[in-house]
């Protein structure tokens, strides 16, 4: 399932949110309560107002998220929030200018799954906001490795968001018992898998924020079969395929 809430415009705020394959709509399971002081990349990218996806800063001016989180929407609908543990207070608001997710974005495959935000004004640098370190083009985050992933996204398959900023930590699990999880053909070179076996995982709402193995982004959260199933390991975008891709797009 994707690990987004599908956005449905209602007249007034987007109220009605259905789950789909992303992990938009939700939270991390298993987690703890964390502060946006220990993960200062971490924003939320909100849709009129309203919380729908996680997102990493990578520079004053631009965020990362998964492409599956906009895909559809005109930029002037969304923006990010940032500086603050609390999903419903404090931090610092700024518009999104420009979306620019992957060309080669797939809905259906949920392949490429990355967007790059331009912001309409630089983020002020300082404690709770600085940006997250990117891996190089062939750096291969290491299977087995801790790699840490935050959100406010569901605390449990099917629940609801958490107001404070969670934390949980994975393990990077390899292709070959990825692609045993959901079948051939379903990972691809651009997809990383972590998770520990059950009962943690990123999950809805968690969409498009970080997963970050020895001090570096290494994955965002895209999708997976439920949340923190022993059977079905989360599946990210994997960073270090699209290092080329976010350095271009946003000048650094």
């Amino acid at each position: 399932m994707i690990k987004f809430v599908v956005l449905i415009l209602v007249v007034a705020v987007a109220s009605a949110i259905p789950q789909i394959l992303p992990r938009l709509d939700g939270r991390i399971v298993g987690g703890e309560n964390a502060t946006i002081e220990q993960y200062q990349y971490q924003v939320s990218l909100q849709f009129l107002g309203e919380h729908v996806c996680g997102g990493s800063i990578v520079s004053s001016k631009y965020v990362v998220t998964a492409a599956h989180c906009t895909n559809g929407f005109s930029y002037s609908s969304f923006s990010i929030n940032a500086g603050s543990s609390n999903l419903n207070s404090g931090g610092v608001n700024i518009a999104v200018k420009k979306i620019l997710p992957h060309p080669k974005f797939n809905s259906d495959t949920m392949d490429y799954d990355i967007s790059v935000l331009e912001l309409d004004s630089p983020l002020p640098f300082g404690s709770g906001i600085q940006a997250v370190s990117l891996p190089n083009n062939d750096e291969a985050a290491t299977v087995g490795a801790d790699a840490i992933c935050t959100g406010w996204g569901h605390t449990n398959e099917g629940g609801s968001f958490s107001d404070q900023l969670q934390v949980v930590t994975l393990k990077i699990i390899s292709t070959e018992e990825c692609i045993n999880a959901y079948g051939v053909g379903k990972i691809t070179d651009r997809m990383i898998c972590a998770g520990v076996g059950g009962g943690n995982d990123s999950c809805q709402g968690d969409s498009g924020g970080p997963l970050v193995s020895d001090g570096k982004l290494v994955g965002i959260v895209s999708c997976g079969h439920g949340c923190a199933r022993p059977s079905h390991p989360g599946v990210y975008t994997r960073v270090s395929n699209f290092r080329d891709y976010i350095t271009q797009t946003a000048g650094i």
